[in-house]
């Protein structure tokens, strides 16, 4: 854990007063020694308080010019306030120990900003060392986003694996840069020198940039040969049964439906199901027989045996079979098993 604090010196008394806040109070009172360093040019104006975002990715170059792409940063941007952003997590950026506004702008530089107050904003100069904390500003902003989206905790640092599983399931792996791909290979950077002797030139493809999104690309052909549908319904509003008095009922199987369903999350708890079970108890059994096999909805082997036991407490507890085979059925025709 790590935590930014400002010092109050009280020189009358020789002591210094560090004010830690309720969370981080918690945490130093158990009597632990603490180490105290001095805050970075990349800590600038962050407010006081446990440090909520020590991304190793923060430092990695090789995913610049992926996570700082156009389209990545207007698709983040488009699902989250920059602003709002900023406004949260700084103080006055360029905070010197001396005056300092109460009232805050987002100064604009390119598509980054930073949070400064009122006064050293109006003499503000654009440098390099603006610019680098802009350029950390929104390359933060973008890692606290990926992570948000990958529904993963606020103090949790982000791989680069997890960033780029984000860019598979956003369809934006197409812009990953040869180096950043490397280092998901397990292969070194590529070194690139500003001359080249003839003798060290080597003619090879295997480059890890296309190497990966033939890999991507095959996966997601052999997922869009899973999503063929499993069964077909066809509509034949002329069949004889429908010309007799008292046709002959006849029951709906479908073997494939079946097995998919057994293999469906349990509607109950949500873990891996053990059996399709057919509802019971609203007159689909005739002759002591099941119901359609549509008629099914995915359960656990501990929620299966708690229906048959009692299906009145059962019902009570985790709801209608009806209306649980209504939400399940419609995710069946969502997801295009049943068409």
């Amino acid at each position: 854990m790590k935590a930014i604090l400002t010092p109050h010196y009280q020189p009358e008394l020789g002591l210094i007063i560090f004010k830690p806040g309720t969370e981080l109070l918690k945490k130093l009172s158990n009597g632990s020694r603490i180490i105290i360093s001095q805050a970075q040019d990349e800590h600038a104006g962050i407010k006081s308080g446990i440090l909520q975002n020590n991304q190793p990715l923060l430092n990695n170059e090789y995913i610049d010019p992926f996570i700082l792409h156009d389209t990545v940063v207007s698709k983040l941007k488009k699902l989250y306030s920059f602003d709002i952003w900023l406004n949260s997590r700084f103080n006055c950026q360029l905070e010197d120990g001396e005056y300092c506004h109460h009232e805050f702008v987002n100064e604009k530089i390119g598509n980054s900003a930073i949070h400064i107050c009122w006064h050293h904003n109006k003499d503000l100069v654009i440098d390099d060392r603006i610019k680098t904390i802009a350029y950390r500003n929104l390359k933060s902003f973008l890692i606290d986003c990926i992570i948000k989206e990958l529904k993963l905790g606020n103090n949790h640092q982000l791989t680069i694996q997890e960033l780029a599983w984000w860019s598979v399931i956003n369809n934006l792996y197409e812009y990953i840069p040869e180096n950043m791909a490397r280092l998901l290979h397990n292969r070194p950077i590529e070194q690139i020198p500003s001359v080249y002797k003839e003798s060290d030139l080597i003619a090879s493809d295997d480059r890890s940039g296309p190497r990966l999104k033939n890999q991507i690309n095959s996966v997601y052909q052999q997922l869009h040969n899973l999503e063929k549908t499993i069964k077909k319904i066809t509509v034949d509003p002329e069949s004889p049964e429908s010309f007799m008095l008292r046709p002959k009922m006849k029951r709906w199987e479908s073997e494939k439906y079946i097995q998919w369903v057994k293999n469906q999350p349990c509607v109950c708890c949500g873990k891996q199901a053990d059996d399709p079970h057919h509802i019971i108890g609203h007159g689909q059994g005739k002759m002591g027989g099941k119901a359609h096999d549509i008629f099914t909805i995915p359960l656990c082997r501990k929620h299966h045996n708690e229906l048959h036991q009692n299906v009145e407490i059962w019902e009570q507890k985790y709801g209608s079979q009806l209306l649980l085979l209504f939400r399940f059925l419609d995710r069946a025709f969502g997801m295009c098993v049943i068409s």
